[in-house]
């Protein structure tokens, strides 16, 4: 310590109740691999994504010694940990105890199971900038008599697609033309193989970019084989809770890289600041100063026409639309990235998980590290609002602070 300040390198990212105490650096990403195996990718020295299989025992823990089981310090509720040969295993162990009555708890993610276990976390050793990171945004035609595109109709007019390098390419479909949008479909997906990122980015990627990729694939029977492994990119339908928001959206997922949605990013930063006036890219990109000066706009009902008619104006937009998107991110997602090395979650997770969860995290590491048993979890109760009252009406002048 100099002058009352930590040196953070030394001193705060040695703190292993918050960083975990396994200090394996440049794990950028964690699968699960059925029936019991971990995929841990890690950023090698020569700067290459290498891909190490593990052994992983899923757990719980038991209220009572059902057989096999570890017997923990304390006497909280929760006193003795049982693992399993596998995920299915596990999977079966606990749906039978809930039968039976015994009480449990086990975590519902493997990849939580395995950091939590292990005390390894994302990201050590690396800085935000090390991230590879690849950003996507897709502009669309709109049939005429119609206002908003619709993927089962209308088809793809331009992918615009950057990284954190400062490499950009765009990906202009011919108008009226199938194998022209089947070929754009097939570049994309060679791009991401090519450039290998760990991270895709995009503004409405879950409710808007990726859908539509996703519907128009399917129509040109093209595989959207994104992953690290080769493997499609996946979809389910999920729901999100952002204050009194509750946001239903398709998560995707894609083995060996994460999403980053900052349409999701700048709702998060909203709950606490209340400045957005809309969630749109261009409003956002605005109120953070990282919009281009010479920013062209297009309104959406002439964007088809542009496409058309004024190609390199349209290119424009569309590659202004991702480089915003770009320096958004920089600015939105740094934060979690630190997260990422302190909560036992990947990348994409930590982002949306909230923050009583993520702290929880934290104490089921500790316990499960000190072999201590863990208490019952608290119930579900209904709780009543704030008290209110209004003891002014009318002008209140020379107001210092509310």
């Amino acid at each position: 310590m100099e002058n009352g300040i930590y040196d953070l390198d030394v001193d705060f990212l040695k703190n292993q109740i918050l960083f975990g105490r396994d200090r394996t650096e440049g794990i950028v990403t964690v699968e699960f691999k059925a029936p019991s195996s971990i995929l841990v990718y890690r950023r090698g020295k020569d700067g290459a994504t290498e891909r190490e299989e593990v052994a992983f025992e899923p757990f719980l823990w038991v209220s009572e010694d059902i057989g096999s089981c570890e017997t923990l310090d304390g006497n909280l509720p929760y006193r003795f940990l049982r693992r399993c040969e596998t995920w299915d295993a596990f999977t079966e162990l606990r749906t039978e105890l809930k039968k039976t009555g015994i009480a449990c708890f086990g975590l519902s993610d493997p990849i939580q199971q395995y950091l939590i276990s292990t005390g390894r976390t994302l990201f050590k050793g690396m800085e935000f900038e090390s991230l590879r990171r690849l950003q996507l945004d897709i502009e669309t035609c709109c049939a005429e008599g119609f206002s908003f595109s619709h993927a089962d109709r209308d088809p793809i007019a331009a992918i615009a697609l950057c990284d954190n390098t400062g490499w950009e390419e765009i990906l202009v479909v011919e108008p009226n033309s199938e194998e022209s949008e089947r070929q754009v479909l097939e570049r994309l997906t060679a791009i991401i193989a090519e450039r290998d990122p760990d991270v895709i980015e995009g503004h409405n990627l879950f409710k808007f970019d990726l859908p539509y990729i996703s519907t128009r694939a399917k129509r040109h029977k093209v595989k959207l084989n994104w992953g690290r492994d080769g493997s499609p990119i996946a979809g389910r339908t999920s729901r999100l809770l952002i204050a009194e928001k509750t946001i239903q959206y398709t998560r995707y997922e894609i083995e060996g890289r994460h999403i980053v949605d900052t349409f999701l990013l700048a709702q998060y930063y909203d709950v606490g600041t209340r400045e957005l006036e809309s969630f749109g890219l261009k409003n956002v990109a605005r109120h953070f100063g990282v919009a281009e000066e010479d920013r062209v706009i297009i309104p959406g009902a002439q964007i088809q026409n542009a496409y058309l008619e004024d190609r390199e104006r349209f290119i424009t937009y569309a590659l202004q639309d991702v480089r915003e998107t770009r320096a958004l991110a920089a600015v939105l997602s740094a934060s979690y990235f630190i997260q990422a090395q302190i909560f036992p979650y990947n990348y994409q997770d930590v982002i949306v998980r909230g923050n009583a969860t993520r702290i929880d995290s934290l104490f089921l590491r500790e316990y499960l590290h000190r072999k201590h048993s863990i208490p019952e979890c608290p119930e579900s109760r209904a709780f009543e609002g704030g008290y209110t009252d209004i003891f002014f009406t009318g002008v209140k002048r020379e107001v210092w602070h509310c």
